[in-house]
């Protein structure tokens, strides 16, 4: 009998701590996985419609990707905060995900992405459970979740 209790608060305890070690969302609707349908660039409102372009946001971290697409883009990761108070995010130090040759981003490789510079905040203009606008200096970039 004190063989199946103690199995049994080994088994409650096991479950408790994995169930606390769980990682929540800064924010639910932002965190995801985003396609990038399109973005306008600011400057000249140019529509620039894009394909297979993703967001991935997780935590602290962003990752922008093209995904079996025509151009081969250069896949980049960065370091991700949402602001409540301001209802903005950062997106900062971009950069390649070798562990061993990590390299900045370069504007060009980031602009196909809708983004022109490794450091980028954005007003979130608005964000539901299917779709999200984001709004920088350069561009306002339309997402679909999926």
């Amino acid at each position: 009998m004190k063989h199946i209790i103690y199995s049994i608060i080994c088994l409650l305890t096991s479950v408790l701590v994995l169930v606390g070690c769980q990682k929540e969302p800064i924010n639910p609707d932002i965190e995801g996985h985003w396609q990038l349908l399109e973005f306008t660039t600011k400057a000249d409102n140019q529509v620039h419609k894009c394909e297979r372009i993703y967001y991935s946001i997780q935590l602290w971290v962003v990752e922008v990707a093209e995904k079996q697409g025509p151009f081969e883009l250069t896949p980049f990761r960065g370091r991700y905060n949402y602001d409540e108070a301001s209802n903005t995010i950062t997106m900062t130090d971009m950069s390649t995900y070798s562990p061993e040759n990590s390299v900045p981003a370069e504007v060009w490789q980031l602009e196909p992405y809708g983004l022109n510079s490794v450091n980028t905040t954005f007003n979130v203009i608005s964000v539901d459970s299917h779709s999200m606008t984001l709004e920088s200096d350069y561009a306002i970039l339309k997402f679909k979740k999926f």
